[in-house]
């Protein structure tokens, strides 16, 4: 699969790189706090404000790794703390290109000298990383995917964001995106942090401000 240079460029919010990473954003908070993982943009002095905290491409790529590391291959959080700035390292490079192992719950990158049986195949579990980054890109483009009968409305859903009211065909709450316009943030800067959304969704909260005020 070729992998869309458009999404490649997304910027991710904390909920969106949950949901792509398949990680809870409670243990994304916790490792960006405990500084095992934290997002390729942050603004440390401005961490409680909208849009301090953006996850990139490749860092949704490493996360969804460390996933499957740690619940599917159970590496430790010891180890994933040494895998992390391995990936990173390894982020400039193209992601078909790169590949790991795992051999008894170790991480290994070098192929070459990973432990071989007689037959000189790989002791452990071989690991792709271009399958990977293809399945992080689909899904990070499935965030864009929305019915487009709801662009530009605002509803409450049973079972949705606790029945508050969200933009139509997503879970974003209309509070969040009001935040965003009380701090001053522009359409485009809003849309950067929720790529599903766009103008007409904003212009939607804006008209649901005035009611509401």
């Amino acid at each position: 699969m070729t992998i869309d240079d458009s999404v490649v460029l997304m910027a991710f919010s904390v909920d969106h790189a949950a949901r792509v990473a398949k990680l809870s954003k409670s243990r994304l908070t916790r490792w960006d706090k405990l500084g095992f993982f934290s997002p390729e943009y942050s603004d440390e002095s401005d961490r409680g404000k909208p849009y301090a905290r953006v996850y990139s491409f490749n860092d949704l790529v490493g996360l969804r790794t460390l996933a499957l590391l740690t619940d599917k291959y159970g590496v430790t959080l010891s180890e994933l703390k040494k895998v992390a700035p391995e990936l990173e390292k390894r982020a400039t490079r193209p992601w078909s290109e790169l590949q790991l192992a795992v051999v008894k719950r170790k991480v290994v990158f070098d192929l070459d000298t990973a432990p071989r049986d007689g037959d000189g195949q790989l002791i452990g579990r071989f690991i792709p990383l271009g399958p990977i980054a293809a399945e992080v890109a689909a899904d990070a483009g499935d965030l864009r995917s929305r019915d487009s009968t709801k662009v530009g409305m605002i509803e409450r859903t049973p079972f949705v964001s606790h029945k508050r009211p969200v933009l139509a065909g997503t879970r974003i709450p209309a509070a969040a995106i009001e935040s965003f316009l009380i701090e001053g943030y522009s359409d485009d800067d809003i849309i950067a942090e929720y790529p599903s959304l766009n103008r007409e969704d904003i212009g939607a909260v804006r008209n649901y401000m005035k009611v509401a005020a």
